[in-house]
């Protein structure tokens, strides 16, 4: 389906402090393919709350690193792509040059706050400063997920004591709510001057980003859907009823998501869309589409596979693998997608697990040559192991992530240790009755 013109628009988002926004607004102008939606924030440790009010946007900028991480913490799963404008060594080496310009305190004795060492350490050497006698707090958490954490009140804190002790006679702060709480309380202060030249490049980079997600919106997609009777063949009376059912469900979903559905046979439909209508069909992945009470009326399982492609041919083909993944567990409904990157994901639910049916990873291709095993299968397990905190196992925890019996489990890690791939590193034994399950290790 074409968009219309006013649809080619890149609708950014843009989660800002009020008084940061005519800044944005003023560079954001010069772009004549985005459209912006402002939303306001006092507090960055609130942007998570904010970000329940969005809608309807390709793209999320951020007025900073701070409102991106308090934003993205907790709403990360969102599918939507997100930058923010940075606090970084060009920044800083903009704002010491401005304050030796235009503030009488000077350089001397400052009190800074930012969110890593590490550009301050480096626009300090292009001034070739003296900074032995600054008092200097970072929040790296919030860059390299490790380090100081963020505490507003505890910068107001550190800032007001440095001041009223005599240890600094200016404050530097990269917080406007930090900046606010002291300006009103009559300290010295001075909010970090973004450049307009770090906005610009946010927003290119956010327009970038909002095209390759429109592009990849409009990727081909084609789901199919199956029914599966739970024992044995349906009735000849049951049969038509169900597909009957089924299809008027499907109609459904296609309406609410632009999608066209055919009927290949009496228990087989195919579903036309964009990859942006399976995504909204399935929830972003997180779960199959509805079907109902379909299992309790007629004694069956609905199988939906679902695949992207750069064609409609391939698209297709990806969708049949995603049919023989969710077919493959008959005892309950499901549904796998395959990507046009031959990633599968699946079953789709809260909690989906992906791997890929290829691999150009030497690492997994020397393992899957030398033990017979697939590149699935070998990819499936490193996606095992990364999601455990430690890499260690039972031949049961890789049966019930794999889904598969536990007895084929032991025979894959059998493989596995023949070649060395693989070690017993201990035994568990979760029931004072029973024999001793086996600990294993993964050596690649």
């Amino acid at each position: 389906m074409e968009r219309n013109e006013k649809d080619m628009l890149i609708r950014v988002a843009v989660i800002t402090p009020e008084d940061f926004a005519p800044l944005i607004t003023e560079c954001a102008e010069e772009f004549t393919n985005i459209l912006y939606t402002t939303y306001y924030y006092g507090n960055p440790m609130e942007c998570d709350q904010l970000m329940e009010q969005i809608q309807d946007c390709d793209v999320l900028l951020f007025a900073g690193p701070l409102p991106y991480y308090f934003a993205m913490r907790t709403s990360g799963q969102r599918k939507l792509p997100a930058v923010y404008i940075p606090s970084d060594e060009y920044t800083l080496t903009l704002n010491l040059g401005h304050i030796l310009l235009n503030r009488e305190e000077g350089l001397k004795s400052l009190s800074v706050d930012i969110p890593k060492l590490a550009y301050l350490q480096q626009a300090v050497e292009e001034w070739q400063l003296d900074a032995s006698g600054w008092c200097v707090r970072d929040y790296s958490q919030i860059i390299d997920r490790v380090g100081t954490n963020f505490d507003p009140e505890a910068l107001i804190h550190f800032h007001r004591e440095n001041v009223e002790s005599g240890r600094a006679n200016l404050v530097l702060t990269s917080v406007d709510y930090v900046h606010t709480q002291l300006r009103d309380a009559g300290i010295p202060c001075v909010n970090l001057i973004v450049p307009k030249k770090s906005i610009r490049e946010a927003l290119v980079k956010a327009a970038h980003f909002g095209q390759l997600m429109i592009s990849e919106n409009a990727q081909i997609a084609v789901g199919l859907a199956a029914i599966n009777p739970v024992d044995g063949d349906l009735g000849t009376s049951t049969k038509p009823d169900a597909g009957i059912m089924l299809q008027q469900m499907l109609l459904e979903l296609g309406k609410e998501t632009d999608a066209s559905i055919q009927q290949l046979g009496l228990d087989q439909f195919i579903i036309y869309g964009t990859r942006g209508s399976i995504e909204q069909m399935t929830g972003d992945f997180t779960h199959m589409p509805a079907m109902g009470n379909m299992e309790q009326l007629f004694n069956v399982t609905i199988s939906m596979g679902f695949g992207f492609g750069m064609t409609a041919k391939e698209a297709e083909a990806n969708a049949r693998i995603g049919l023989f993944h969710a077919r493959k567990q008959p005892e309950s409904s499901s549904a796998f997608l395959v990507t046009n990157e031959k990633e599968v994901i699946g079953p789709l639910d809260v909690n989906p697990r992906a791997f890929h049916l290829k691999s150009d990873n030497r690492d997994i291709l020397h393992v899957a040559e030398q033990t017979g095993l697939s590149v699935a299968t070998i990819t499936k397990l490193t996606s095992f192991i990364n999601l455990r905190r430690d890499n260690r196992f039972t031949a049961t925890d890789l049966a019930e992530y794999l889904q598969f019996s536990r007895r084929s489990a032991e025979r894959m890690l059998k493989k596995l240790m023949d070649k060395g791939f693989v070690e017993t590193v201990g035994e568990e034994q979760p029931y004072q009755q029973g024999r001793p399950r086996a600990v294993y290790r993964i050596n690649f």
